[in-house]
């Protein structure tokens, strides 16, 4: 074994930090390289103190969380590169067999500026599933993805579009076909920059954010609580997977011979939202189809793979650092994480 002793410097400016001399000698990295990616996956994982306390714990890899935190910080950018430039990073997805789907989404993250939108696109390829019916939309088994690829970024939505076509064209999926699917909730810029990226493909509304909706209405109209606003929110439910926006509609002017009458400002608000999403529920022909209908793995995604790691702790983060520890969780959620490993 050498040791080997040298001066470590920490910018008090920028926060940037390291030891000048390792690249006159090439020492490249502190760690051998299977250890490197035990801490990135720990670093990526949990907070930098937990991923000490654990790799304690579960290798007995003594690791202070210092050295993990630069660690990671020093691979995100180089993670980044390879997920946009390298064809290894996409031969896994590009060779999966399943339905095209794209899905985007934004949390809130805490930075030493306030908080800002991270935000989150996933790619999935997703094979079939049975045909359903209506009525078995909430517990017909839906397929897992058999490939996923995660883009994150703290960007305006203009910035973070920008590289959807490209990124599609690199996992061999036609940014004009009109089999790619866009899976969103009611966010307006979702809608905007699909319309630019990809404008032949299907896009899908949400189906949980489209029922809240048509169950708040029956809850404001009938009264929360009640029997009738039960039966009322699951007929305008059934009527909305059957047809959407034709079936909402029925079902308010169900609602206009109801006895007691009722609050018609709620079913007007309703009413207004869902126009703006007519072409975006085509539920019934999907379940028959046996694909996705909600979105809800980049919703999940924004929680657990980006959210819960940077909120974790309340941590307060330097913007420059959440773009260097997005693409880390982006190659944990998808298959570039593998990848990566066997490439360097």
């Amino acid at each position: 074994m050498v040791e080997v002793a040298r001066t470590y410097f920490v910018c008090a400016g920028c926060g940037d930090s390291g030891c000048p001399l390792d690249d006159r000698l090439g020492l490249e990295r502190y760690v051998s390289p299977e250890a490197l990616r035990l801490l990135c996956l720990a670093g990526g994982s949990w907070s930098f103190d937990n991923a000490s306390s654990h790799l304690r714990e579960f290798a007995g890899i003594e690791a202070s969380d210092e050295l993990i935190r630069q660690t990671v910080l020093q691979e995100g950018p180089k993670m980044a590169a390879f997920a946009q430039t390298a064809p290894a990073a996409v031969e896994t997805f590009a060779g999966a067999v399943g339905d095209a789907e794209f899905e985007t989404d934004a949390t809130k993250v805490n930075t030493t500026e306030g908080w800002r939108d991270a935000k989150l696109g996933i790619f999935a390829k997703r094979p079939r599933g049975e045909s359903a019916e209506t009525s078995q939309w909430a517990d017909r088994p839906l397929p897992k993805p058999n490939a996923r690829f995660a883009v994150a970024d703290i960007a305006d939505s203009e910035t973070f579009a920008k590289a959807w076509a490209t990124t599609a064209e690199r996992l061999r999926i036609d940014p004009h076909s009109q089999q790619l699917a866009v899976l969103g909730d009611g966010a307006e810029w979702i809608w905007n920059r699909t319309e630019e990226q990809f404008p032949n493909a299907q896009q899908v509304l949400d189906v949980f954010h489209a029922t809240e909706y048509v169950a708040d209405a029956a809850k404001v109209f009938f009264g929360e609580g009640t029997a009738e606003a039960k039966a009322g929110s699951d007929r305008g439910i059934a009527l909305l997977l059957s047809d959407g926006y034709a079936g909402v509609t029925e079902w308010v002017g169900e609602l206009t011979q109801w006895p007691k009458g009722g609050d018609g400002a709620a079913l007007a608000t309703m009413m207004n939202y869902l126009a703006g999403h007519q072409q975006r529920m085509p539920y019934a022909l999907r379940l028959y189809r046996g694909q996705s209908i909600g979105s809800g793995m980049v919703e999940g995604a924004a929680k657990n793979m980006i959210g819960k790691r940077l909120k974790a702790n309340n941590a307060r983060w330097l913007e420059r650092n959440v773009q260097r520890m997005a693409p880390v969780c982006c190659a944990l959620y998808s298959e570039t994480w593998a990848a990566y490993w066997e490439c360097n």
